[in-house]
């Protein structure tokens, strides 16, 4: 489906017309140019980096991908990402030059969009954001073209320093029609449902207290002995070829595709992850296994990825298996974020929770979130310490 924006322009007192449209290849070098003049070399979306990445989503009708030039200059730039088979959009790598800041070039690109997307063409039921928290200007951007605020990802990248980032999301009158109702979550997953359910509507949840075979600790989690693969190419081919079996047919995670392979020796387990070592970041996209017990591959994940030098990991579960949330919970992935309709099968849409682990201290000194957030933020901290503190206080047996 081919995607076609009028340009807009826009009057600026004092520096001339500027014009938001669509990017062109020969817009790549002066794109790459800006975001350098604002992050410097600590960007790390492959996209922007890498030249026939943005090549090839420029060219993309399933991307949107604006810029704002003035004088010669591109001094904005946006893309959303579509997904038309699940009706999903992703928005990222706002960036506006510092000079052109005061114009609300931001707002205006991610409203051309977002009203294209979902009112004028109905192409997608929600689109979802992440935020940084360097400043709350995005945070407020989002909030004021209507994005519920749906959590945090705590120290989710490391260039510099740990970055947080919020998760935030718009979602239409279809999302939620189609949604399903009455999620089954367990009760550490409770609070972060509540915060999301005082800003849209949605029934109240079922609470189920699950408990799995290590919840009490007394256990120690086995590891599975995984191999890594990182032989781009294969891995996507292999991951296509792939149907996803057991704990993985309750996941999504949605715009990323795998780089990773994590794979027992007997080939009984595969995990499909995307990973990037500039940032220390990475996702649990898909796999198969042979395992009984979900703790035990997410530990075995977390184990092996830490040993390959990353900080984070995480994966995104539904929010209709008690048992499965469990067992993230019991391999110390932490729930931090609540996202409604987020998997889409088959008509019908699907609520989700985010459960992440990160390796690093946890640093959020630089971190400026509203209020909202900061509940988010509050509750990640309470399960963190009963999880990775309180545990030496509690009382052995003598």
């Amino acid at each position: 489906m081919a995607v076609r924006i009028l340009d807009k322009i826009i009057v600026s007192e004092g520096q001339g017309d500027i014009t938001v449209r669509l990017a062109k290849t020969q817009d790549m070098r002066r794109i790459q140019m800006l975001y350098a003049e604002v992050y410097g070399g600590s960007y790390s979306i492959s996209m922007v980096t890498d030249k026939e990445k943005m090549r090839s989503a420029i060219e993309d009708d399933e991307y949107y991908w604006l810029v704002a030039e003035a004088k010669g200059r591109i001094v904005g730039s946006l893309v959303y990402a579509l997904d038309n088979k699940y009706r999903n959009s992703k928005a990222f790598g706002a960036v506006v030059s510092q000079e052109y800041r005061k114009l609300n070039l931001a707002y205006t690109m991610m409203k051309l969009v977002l009203d294209d997307i979902t009112k004028k063409r109905n192409l997608v039921d929600l689109v979802y954001a992440t935020t940084r928290t360097a400043s709350s200007a995005p945070q407020r951007l989002t909030e004021s073209l209507g994005f519920i605020k749906l959590g945090i990802f705590p120290n989710t990248h490391k260039v510099q320093d740990n970055e947080t980032h919020c998760l935030t999301a718009y979602f239409t009158d279809r999302a939620m029609q189609c949604r399903r109702r009455k999620p089954v979550i367990i009760p550490e997953v409770l609070p972060f449902y509540e915060i999301v359910r005082r800003q849209i509507t949605m029934d109240k949840a079922i609470v189920k207290d699950a408990k799995g075979l290590y919840s009490d600790h007394k256990i120690k989690i086995p590891l599975l002995n995984f191999e890594a693969i990182t032989a781009p190419e294969f891995v996507r081919n292999r991951y296509h070829k792939t149907k996803h079996n057991s704990f993985f047919e309750h996941i999504v995670m949605p715009f990323h595709e795998p780089n990773l392979i994590l794979i027992t020796p007997d080939q009984g387990t595969e995990v499909y992850l995307t990973y990037n070592l500039k940032d220390k970041y990475s996702v649990i996209v898909g796999g198969v296994t042979n395992e009984k017990s979900f703790a035990v591959v997410l530990e075995s994940v977390a184990q092996k990825v830490s040993q390959m030098d990353l900080a984070y990991v995480e994966v995104i579960i539904d929010s209709y298996s008690p048992a499965i949330q469990r067992d993230a919970l019991d391999a110390r992935y932490i729930p931090s974020a609540y996202f409604p309709c987020a998997k889409r099968m088959g008509g019908r849409r699907y609520d989700c929770v985010v459960f992440s682990r990160t390796f690093d201290i946890l640093d959020f000194r630089n971190v400026k979130i509203i209020s909202l957030y900061k509940n988010f933020l509050r509750e990640y901290l309470k399960l963190w310490r009963e999880n990775y503190i309180e545990l030496a206080f509690k009382t052995e047996p003598r």
